[in-house]
């Protein structure tokens, strides 16, 4: 019924409206883009409040080399007798080499801005994506690539202590040399094979003639490691992994480090980690440092160098080349032994190119070694040499960093 506007209300408080909301509904058409958008319809009958809510998700599609294909864990699988020739192709992957060359270049969540693709060198990062992507075989008999990372980066932070975290997923370490960013990696060959030195020191290319040798703390030393990951089985929920070697617990006591595995979801390549970290500590007990002159541009931070050092061994086997062939070297003083440990002798020479070459020893005249095998190059005059045998083999060291002074 139709009420007249001039119709009285009833009772004085009839005049009066008080307004307490207006909800006004908008299509709106929101783009988000380079963003990942869900959306979820629940019943309020089951939920009386909004539940909390997590997601597997894939992540961002990164560039990979074009004789790759992606297995269904995500690690690449190298096509063999398919080189690489330096192109790329976007493909999902958790391969951390990749992830860390797209965090670099990437312009819109990486360091793109300040980085170009050609201040990189796939020279460089095609072995470490290769050793990372080697499938191992874990304990339970399964088989999984050595590194892998699966991770969601959703808050802001310095680019350079993400991109240490990344690199630290495959044992990496990158500087700054030659006008462009080298990225190298703490492991061996992808055959198992030990890491072949790229250079020698002896005393006789090191200013005055002298090695300085230093040694880590024995507190510094773990014998205990506990190494946090995101367990699968648990919606990835934080879990660790405990390794311990029961032989320097004996030996230095209960030393315990926690540790986390940035990005990584499985309990082996945890352990793998714990194992390096405890090895490493174990082993790595010796620093070297010296100073030299322009020989010292032939090694890199993160490749590995020999040094034989007449102070350490006690025996003077190593020097300078006075002139060579490449079957027969005469050197500046010979090392000979007729001892029973001395057995097979073998002499380890620079190349005019700055690598090493070792072949053994047939026969001694004087100063003279005449080789078994000839070298691929005559040693230049000058250049350095070592010899090794079953009683005395030179140090190898990996190199950290290099100062100009």
């Amino acid at each position: 019924e139709e009420i007249s506007e001039t119709t009285p209300l009833a009772k004085s408080r009839g005049n009066r409206v008080f307004w307490t909301s207006i909800i006004e509904k908008q299509e709106l058409r929101s783009v988000y883009p380079y963003t990942a958008c869900v959306g979820l319809s629940l019943s309020t009958k089951q939920f009386t409040s909004i539940p909390t809510r997590a997601y597997l998700i894939r992540g961002v599609k990164v560039e990979v080399p074009h004789n790759t294909y992606v297995r269904e864990d995500g690690s690449l699988s190298f096509i063999e007798d398919y080189a690489f020739d330096g192109s790329l192709h976007t493909r999902w992957t958790t391969c951390p080499v990749c992830i860390f060359y797209a965090m670099l270049t990437n312009k819109i969540w990486g360091a793109g801005d300040f980085v170009d693709s050609s201040s990189l060198n796939w020279v460089d990062l095609y072995p470490l994506a290769q050793y990372a992507n080697q499938l191992i075989t874990t304990p339970d008999g399964t088989q999984e690539p050595r590194f892998a990372i699966n991770t969601v980066i959703g808050n802001r932070a310095q680019a350079y202590q993400v991109l240490r975290d990344l690199a630290s997923t495959f044992r990496g370490m990158s500087y700054w040399a030659s006008n462009a960013i080298q990225v190298t990696g703490d492991h061996g060959n992808l055959d198992g094979s030990d890491v072949a030195p790229v250079h020698l020191y002896n005393n006789s290319n090191v200013i005055d003639g002298f090695f300085n040798y230093s040694g880590t703390s024995l507190k510094t030393r773990s014998t205990s490691i506990r190494i946090r990951y995101n367990d699968p089985d648990n919606f990835y929920r934080p879990n660790f992994v405990v390794v311990e070697d029961y032989d320097l617990i004996t030996k230095y006591g209960y030393q315990t480090k926690e540790i986390v595995a940035f990005g990584c979801t499985s309990k082996w390549q945890a352990q793998r980690m714990g194992q390096w970290m405890i090895a490493a500590e174990k082993l790595d007990q010796e620093v070297i440092s010296f100073s030299t002159g322009l020989e010292g541009v032939a090694v890199f931070p993160g490749q590995v160098f020999a040094v034989s050092d007449e102070m350490k061994q006690g025996i003077r086997a190593s020097g300078r080349v006075t002139s060579a062939s490449t079957t027969e070297i005469t050197v500046d003083q010979s090392y000979w032994s007729t001892g029973a440990d001395f057995v097979n002798p073998q002499l380890t020479c620079v190349m005019p190119d700055g690598d090493t070459e070792t072949n053994y020893i047939w026969k001694r005249n004087g100063n003279v070694h005449t080789l078994l095998t000839p070298f691929s190059a005559a040693p230049q005059a000058q250049s350095v040499w070592s010899i090794r045998s079953t009683a005395f083999v030179e140090q190898k060291f990996r190199c950290l960093s290099i100062d100009e002074s």
